[in-house]
Formats: structure tokens, sequence, C-alpha cells
């Protein structure tokens, strides 16, 4: 592994030549802000993996006449997102986070919903339950604040959210793996690396190859990701090799 330097910082194209898994990479927004994806920006990703079947990628909004089509607020995204997980008790109790604590699924992000003028303004709030590995999408009505709509899906792989960015990065860091992120870290700013505070990082989804029978099979059946790495206002440290699968919480090195 080795530092990639400042000046990289501004071409990730780039920065990524010679991944074969990479066609093409715009990184997600909404994993760089930094919380767990309340506050939401744009986002767009280019690669084999997210383009597979079963991927979900989110709509984009539209200004309209009728205000209907306007991109979501901060503040209706918050509400969607509590509106979603209100009304459905065992959502909020049964399922698990991305660290594995039991009481409610990970949140994921909050898109604008398509639908015709009669639907009115609707919120698509999606959920990863650890537990079982499994998508939940709940469409909100704004105006009414009632769930309309429940969808549920296995093997289907949104966008990372920034915790789950976070995780993968704490997960990494703790694998024998991370020893060379720690090394490149120090190098670079003369100081140990000792919390995953300390760096910026930002995730795309993965898919295995099952048909291969790789370390990374389960990968896409699980929840897996690959990590861009970052000293806090500094150098990107190199962590294209590695898959976190964050369902088993382990980390692959692809060859």
């Amino acid at each position: 592994m080795k530092v990639i330097a400042r000046q990289m910082v501004l071409d990730w194209a780039s920065a990524l030549v010679g991944t074969a898994a990479l066609v093409a990479v715009v990184l997600p927004l909404r994993a760089a802000a930094g919380d767990d994806g309340v506050r939401e920006v744009p986002y767009a990703s280019s690669t084999a993996a997210s383009n597979a079947p079963g991927s979900y990628a989110p709509r984009t909004a539209t200004a309209s006449a009728d205000h209907r089509n306007d991109p979501l607020t901060a503040g209706e995204i918050e509400r969607a997102r509590n509106l979603a997980l209100t009304g459905d008790r065992a959502l909020r109790t049964m399922s698990e986070d991305v660290r594995g604590r039991a009481g409610a699924p990970q949140y994921v992000g909050t898109d604008l919903a398509e639908g015709t003028a009669a639907e009115g303004r609707r919120a698509e709030v999606s959920f990863y339950d650890y537990q079982d590995d499994t998508l939940v999408r709940k469409t909100v009505d704004l105006a009414t604040g009632q769930v309309v709509r429940t969808d549920t899906a296995s093997g289907v792989q949104p966008a990372p959210s920034g915790a789950e960015a976070r995780e993968a990065a704490a997960i990494l860091l703790r694998d024998p793996f991370g020893g060379g992120v720690k090394q490149d870290f120090e190098a670079a700013t003369g100081v140990p690396l000792t919390d995953v505070r300390q760096l910026s990082a930002q995730a795309m989804a993965y898919r295995g190859t099952a048909e291969h029978q790789g370390p990374d099979a389960e990968c896409g059946k699980h929840r897996c990701v690959r990590l861009f790495t970052r000293v806090k206002d500094g150098p990107w440290i190199d962590t294209r090799h590695y898959v976190i699968d964050l369902s088993a919480r382990t980390t692959i090195r692809l060859p």
C-alpha cells in the first residue's frame, strides 16, 4: 500500500486506474456527509457492481410548478424517516443496525418517490436490516403522514450511508489488514492512527463473484462495501484492494 499523492485528490479517475472492478467513479456524497445520512445531497456512482441486477439507485428530483417534485427538504427527510418507523413495531424493535445492535434497522437514505399528481408528494425511506440482510423501503405520504407502501428485498444493495462507511473503516482498522492503513496514516501525519474519526471514509456497494467461489462470493447476498479513505484534510490512503463484509464484519483482501 502507499499514500496517494495529495494532488491526485482532484482526479479520482486517475487515482483508480488499474482497478478492474471500477469502471468509473463519482463518489457517493451522502456517505461523505459525516452523519447517518439525514443531511443528504445527490450522488452518483457507476461501477460494474452498482449496475448489476438488483441494485437500487435513488431517484433524481426535478422541479415542477406545483412543487410536488421539488427536492426533499431536511425537515421532510427527518419527518419521513420517523414516520416510516413509527407504525412498524417489528421493524423498530426486532432489526439490527450496521454495528449489530438489536432494536432498529440501519437507516440508509430517503429519496423523492415517483408518482402521479393525484398521489401527492411522497418520500421513499430505505433501511437495511442486518439481522437478515434485507432492504426495507417504505413510501410515506408527506401530506397525510401515512406509510402507503412497504417493499422488502434480499440481495439489493443501495449506496452505503455515512454510518456504514465509518463502520466499515472501523472493521478494517481492527483487522490485521488494517496495519498498512495505520502505517500509511502515521507516515503522512507523524501521529499514530488510533481512532476511525481521524479518517474521512466513503464507501461504494460491492457485489462478489459467486460463480468463482472467491473470498467475496457472499457479497451481494451480504452487505459489502469498498472503502475510499483519506487523512482528514490530508492525502488519500489506498484501500482499493479491500472489501469489507459488513454483515459478517470481516475484511476481504482482493487479488
